[in-house]
C-alpha cells in the first residue's frame, strides 16, 4: 500500500479514538499525518470512505489472524459435535486475544458500529463483507444439525456483536479477562445462542 495512504489510515484510526469519529475532521487528519488535504481526499473521497477503508484493513486482521474451520470436513471426527464447538472456541479465543492487542482497533470497530455516517443497510454490508469466511461455517454447522437453523443476517450480526462487547469488557477489566470461569461464560454464552439445544421449537 502506498505509504502515505498507509500513514493517513494509522493516523486517522489514532485520532478517532482519542476523539472519536464524529468530531475528528478530515483536515486534522491530513495535517497530523503529514499530508496536504488534496493527497487524503485524492485517497479517500470522503470521510465515510475513509472509515470504511480503515474498516476493511483492521477486519481482514482480524480475520487472518484467525484459522479457517473446514467447511468441508475430511473426516468423521471433524462431524462430531464436541469437534466443531472445540473448534470454534479456538477461534473464539483467538479473536479476543487479536482484541487484546489491538485495544485500539476494537474501539475503532466499537465505534463504527454506532456511527450515524453509515445507515443500517450499510452497517450491515460492510459486516457481511468482512465477515464472508464465517458464513460457511454457519451454514455448515446449520446443515449439520449442530446450530439452530437462524436466518444467517441474524446470526452474524449476533456473532459480531457479542464479540464487540465481549472484547470490550475484557480489555476494560483486565481481572475477568484473566479469571478462566470468565472467558468460559462469555463462550458458552456465545454458543449456546447459536447451537441447538433439545428443548427448542422451531
Amino acid at each position: 500500500m502506498n505509504n502515505k495512504k498507509q500513514r493517513i489510515l494509522d493516523t486517522a484510526l489514532t485520532l478517532f479514538v482519542d476523539q472519536g469519529i464524529q468530531a475528528t475532521a478530515t483536515a486534522h487528519i491530513a495535517k497530523q499525518a503529514g499530508v496536504a488535504n488534496g493527497t487524503l481526499f485524492h485517497h479517500f473521497a470522503t470521510k465515510e470512505s475513509l472509515i470504511a477503508a480503515l474498516y476493511l484493513q483492521i477486519k481482514t486482521e482480524l480475520g487472518d489472524s484467525l484459522p479457517d474451520l473446514p467447511s468441508q470436513p475430511t473426516d468423521s471426527a471433524a462431524l462430531t459435535p464436541e469437534s466443531f464447538k472445540a473448534a470454534f472456541a479456538h477461534r473464539w479465543q483467538l479473536a479476543l486475544q487479536w482484541a487484546l492487542n489491538n485495544p485500539n482497533k476494537l474501539h475503532f470497530l466499537r465505534q463504527v458500529a454506532h456511527a450515524p455516517q453509515f445507515s443500517i443497510a450499510q452497517q450491515h454490508e460492510m459486516m457481511t463483507t468482512t465477515m464472508a469466511n464465517l458464513v460457511p461455517l454457519l451454514e455448515y454447522g446449520i446443515d449439520q444439525q449442530q446450530l439452530a437453523a437462524r436466518p444467517l443476517p441474524l446470526l452474524l450480526n449476533f456473532c459480531h456483536s457479542h464479540y464487540l462487547a465481549t472484547a470490550h469488557l475484557f480489555i476494560e477489566r483486565p481481572d475477568y479477562c484473566a479469571a478462566p470461569d470468565y472467558q468460559h461464560h462469555a463462550f458458552e454464552l456465545f454458543w449456546q445462542a447459536l447451537c441447538v439445544m433439545p428443548s427448542s421449537q422451531p
